[in-house]
């Protein structure tokens, strides 16, 4: 594997833009979603998420519950965490 090192900063909105070479390395294209967990005052790693394996995986979670809560239960309780997002 390739070492790649490469700088970038933050926008005054806060936003980041990631190099061009790590996005090719990472094969991550325009509206790739990442989850962005700080380590330390120091660290923040990025995980490039897995989209269609996360759809999977709601969807066998939403399938084991369908017998136990009715949609509109799941929706009221999707909503109500939302809200306190």
């Amino acid at each position: 594997m390739e070492t790649i090192v490469e700088t970038t900063r933050m926008s005054t909105k806060g936003q980041l833009v990631i190099p061009k070479k790590t996005r090719e390395f990472t094969e991550s294209e325009s509206e790739t979603i990442f989850t962005v967990s700080p380590l330390d005052k120091n660290t923040i790693v990025l995980k490039k998420m897995n989209t269609q394996k996360l759809v999977s995986e709601f969807q066998r979670l939403r399938a084991g519950v369908k017998n136990k809560f009715t949609e509109e239960e799941i929706n009221d309780v999707i909503r109500k965490t939302r809200k306190k997002a």
